[in-house]
């Protein structure tokens, strides 16, 4: 079977549209994608009563000659399709069968098809192209299937010669950036749609609330030219008068007044209202809050125009338990109290409890969480076993001195751990300051007074603080005061909290902590966190970008302030940093083709006897290397030492640049799968080098399920294999008998694998079976919420 027809009724169309005037011309183009859903559904309608047997299967819709226009956005505008796979995922799954629950077919409807090709002339002329023509044909390639082909011949544009707004009195809007199409591009429809909507909220910032705006085109169809004006009528500038208060029962009217961004007398600009609307849902006090103009009453100017606010009264106290794991922090359990409007006014009071670490000793085992014995041996599990938690309790004062300012304080506890990292436990008080610089724009200014006290093993302290004698390391871990005061702004223009299509959302950080804020730990740090998300045009699938940049410094002071011994009297100390203020990178939001915190600088620990090769063989005792050789002569590249000799402990960094890219991609209803690239570069220098560090690259692939609290996501990244010369510490005994540490490796470092002291990791002289190796590099990670 061979069919053709061709359609060449752009210029008729293009005649017939010049003679109309554009509300009618508009009107028939606003009807056909009315007909076109019509006609699909009637399409639908006809396969689902039997007619998908009679009617051959779309096997291929062509569509060629396109170079102006998406040839995405052309197809969506059809209702013809081609059968094709449910899901980009699913493709290898069509491959094999074409089971309806994963293939959807598509049958020809030739009364569709016909329409196919006005619409399609139609999505041109609305975009400048009134001379395009198409040709058409259906040829049969198997049994009861068809290909279709529709060749496009788009011709010249009909290009703007002038523009310009024509205004019955002067009116300050910059026409140069709001009117599209410019000179020279299409006469495109949309686009002067687009311009109309631009210049009416630019009128109604201005006051012209009562303003009309109407497009006027002269075209030249031998020229393939038009000029284009808009009539602006900006009518009287509009004041607000009267605002009046509906639908408030406990909550005063006064507290309403408050969070509104207009008075009695202000000149009525949208925004204003908008933002007044937002301020009113954002309190949490209302299930239901709008803001319209009252009908105009006899007598009253025209240049005024009163409010009313309609409100529906949210409940005032809310209580909620939830219970959830995730492979980092084990079981966690939450509960939290907010009442929203404290002491009867607009204050929020919140209590929150978090407990996590729950079942850790129980699960660490479990191929499903971290394992704890992989990073932490002997007598430093139990401290890394206990759970974990932070409460908290915080007031705030909404709407404090303006509608835009929010003050709050709040008292805090918390135990923290990081596995073979650190335990950090704290306890204060904050106060925040945070005013509204856009929509959804906060910048806030906070200080923070915390006591604190960090548990890390001595390899931990002797590695970063440069301080090994057990008197400074004591030192260290007494209680200390942390105290620093931060600037944080912040943006979120995406479309969704949870998981977001497009949009961006932005946050910086700049944090000070010195004598001046009563702190001992003494530094400055900046962080700038940012993510990206856009929608292809392919099925639904969304690109996700992620960015985030961090440094840290030092300042001198913090060794005396800590107490060190020997501090005070000058003594020289490496500059010291909290763990909790350095970074880290590695983990389950951050590159996951690691564990948590497991890429950045590390070292090698390993114990002493494991270190000399100590065997006991039917009661005798040998050595590979002798008690009465110096244990830093002992050879850390020993053939007889394997990789699982040797412990692990990642240091943290002072910089960070990290970055991410994932597709995501849907699947089947609420499933949702991913595929992402994680990268991290984390250093130990200054922000003129935040690019040289440790680094490494993860792809990996993932599985989200959209549920009411959020994406239940599932992601498996693969970590590189990367081979490098760590330092190595171990211990030995005194002549008083006492543990002391002993670093193996040279001050300046390990360069190369052949410096004393270092061993490259992992040794690839170990063999291992291929299977080994894969799954040694992959890295699991199960948890609740978006990436970013």
């Amino acid at each position: 079977m061979h069919a053709s027809h061709r359609s060449h009724i752009g210029a008729a169309l293009s005649d017939f549209a010049a003679r109309l005037s554009l509300p009618i011309l508009l009107t028939i183009l606003l009807l056909v994608p009315s007909a076109a859903r019509l006609g699909a559904q009637q399409s639908s309608n006809r396969e689902q009563g039997g007619t998908q047997r009679e009617s051959p299967e779309i096997r291929e819709l062509r569509i060629t000659g396109i170079t102006r226009v998406p040839e995405g956005d052309l197809r969506a505008s059809l209702a013809s399709k081609a059968s094709s796979c449910r899901s980009l995922l699913l493709k290898p799954f069509c491959w094999i069968t074409k089971s309806r629950y994963i293939y959807e077919r598509s049958y020809l409807d030739r009364d569709e098809f016909q329409r196919d090709v006005l619409r399609a002339l139609v999505f041109y002329f609305r975009r400048g192209y009134r001379d395009a023509a198409i040709d058409t044909s259906v040829v049969r390639v198997g049994t009861n299937a068809v290909r279709i082909t529709m060749s496009v011949r788009e011709g010249p544009p009909t290009r703007v010669a002038s523009t310009g707004i024509i205004s019955t009195i002067p009116v300050p809007i910059d026409s140069a950036r709001l009117i599209r199409p410019r000179v020279n591009e299409p006469l495109s429809l949309l686009a002067i749609d687009s311009t109309v909507a631009r210049v009416r909220d630019a009128l109604w910032e201005l006051g012209f609330a009562d303003a009309t705006i109407a497009p006027v085109t002269n075209v030249d169809s031998a020229a393939d030219s038009a000029s284009l004006r808009f009539r602006v009528d900006p009518k009287r500038r509009v004041s607000i008068g009267e605002i009046k208060i509906e639908g408030a029962e406990k909550i005063a009217e006064r507290d309403i007044r408050r969070s509104l961004r207009v008075e009695p007398g202000d000149v009525f600009r949208r925004s204003r209202i908008t933002r007044s609307q937002r301020a009113l849902y954002e309190s949490a006090l209302f299930r239901r809050a709008t803001i319209d103009t009252l009908p105009h009453t006899a007598g009253a100017p025209d240049s005024v125009k009163s409010l009313v606010v309609r409100v529906i009264e949210a409940p005032q106290r809310e209580a909620r338990a939830s219970v959830g794991f995730t492979t980092a922090d084990f079981v966690q359990a939450e509960a939290q109290f907010t009442h929203n409007y404290w002491l009867g006014g607009t204050r929020k009071f919140d209590a929150t409890l978090t407990v996590g670490n729950l079942l850790a000793q129980q699960l660490t085992r479990s191929p499903l969480f971290v394992n704890f014995t992989n990073i932490s041996r002997g007598n430093e599990l139990g401290r890394f076993y206990s759970p974990t938690y932070q409460a908290s309790v915080d007031a705030r004062q909404r709407w404090f001195q303006s509608p835009r300012n929010t003050i709050g304080a709040g008292i805090f506890s918390h135990r923290r751990s990081s596995p073979g990292v650190f335990v950090d436990r704290g306890y204060g008080a904050s106060a925040t300051f945070t005013r509204e610089l856009g929509i959804r724009m906060p910048a806030s200014a906070t200080y923070r007074f915390e006591i604190s006290s960090v548990e890390a093993g001595d390899v931990y302290f002797c590695v970063n603080y440069g301080v090994c004698d057990g008197s400074t390391i004591q030192a260290l871990r007494g209680q200390q005061r942390l105290s620093p005061a931060a600037v944080t702004v912040s943006t979120d223009r995406s479309d969704a909290p949870l998981s977001p299509t497009r949009g961006v959302r932005f946050r910086a950080e700049a944090e000070h902590a010195s004598a001046l804020t009563a702190s001992d730990f003494r530094y400055n740090r900046a962080t700038a966190d940012i993510a990206v998300y856009r929608p292809l045009p392919f099925r639904r699938i969304v690109a996700a970008l992620h960015l985030r940049a961090g440094w840290v410094q030092p300042i001198s002071g913090t060794a005396a302030a800590v107490g060190l011994p020997g501090a005070a009297s000058g003594a020289e100390f490496a500059e010291i940093l909290h763990p909790r203020k350095r970074f880290y990178a590695g983990g389950a939001q951050s590159v996951r083709g690691f564990g948590e915190n497991q890429l950045g600088p590390r070292v090698l620990t390993i114990a002493p006897d494991v270190l000399r090769g100590r065997t006991v063989t039917d009661g005798d005792t040998t050595f590979q290397c002798a008690p009465s050789t110096p244990i830093t002569s002992c050879s850390v590249n020993a053939a007889s030492l394997r990789d699982s000799d040797f412990q692990v402990r990642p240091l943290g960094g002072t910089t960070l640049l990290e970055g991410s890219v994932e597709l995501r991609v849907p699947v089947w209803r609420s499933v949702v799968g991913a595929v992402f690239l994680d990268g991290a570069i984390l250093g130990e220098g200054t922000l003129n080098s935040i690019t040289r560090g440790t680094g490494a690259l993860t792809p990996g692939f993932g599985v989200r399920y959209e549920s009411p609290v959020g994406p239940i996501r599932v992601d498996l990244g693969l970590r590189p294999t990367l081979r490098r010369a760590l330092p190595v510490i171990t211990q030995t005994t005194d002549s008083l008998g006492q543990s002391v540490l002993v670093a193996l490796a040279p001050v300046t470092g390990c360069g190369a694998e052949s410096t004393t002291g270092c061993r490259t990791f992992p040794d690839p002289a170990e063999r291992l079976s291929f299977l080994r190796k894969l799954t040694n590099r992959l890295t699991l990670h199960l948890s609740i919420g978006q990436a970013f």
